[in-house]
């Protein structure tokens, strides 16, 4: 079966992934800082929780990004000279770097009960 290789196309997916997780995660602090303003307080700990699931959301799609876009440059070789792949494996870290922080976030509305 043939199919197109375009490393660029790759590249594209990789960081509409990160544009994703960037906004997903942008959603999940709304719902959270915004959820105090209704007045039944089941409602404030589902939209809370609502919050908490699009965050982890956000983190997968950050992760899932990552192992695949390393996973392609790991298994295609013979990638034309013009990609800068050193630089390419470098995106991954603000993937990681991002869903650290988000799951810092996360943690720390746990402990303070802010969440839930």
């Amino acid at each position: 079966m043939k199919y197109s290789n375009n490393p660029y196309s790759v590249h594209s997916t990789m960081i509409s992934s990160q544009r994703n997780m960037f906004l997903t995660s942008s959603i999940a602090i709304s719902l959270i800082g915004f959820s105090d303003t209704f007045k039944d307080k089941q409602i404030i700990y589902y939209i809370k929780v609502l919050g908490l699931v699009i965050f982890t959301i956000s983190i997968y799609i950050g992760i899932t990004a990552s192992n695949e876009f390393t996973y392609y440059l790991d298994n295609n070789k013979n990638l034309p000279d013009d990609i800068p792949i050193k630089s390419w494996r470098r995106w991954k870290y603000v993937n990681y770097v991002y869903t650290c922080l988000l799951s810092l976030i996360i943690f720390i509305l746990i402990n303070k009960k802010i969440l839930i």
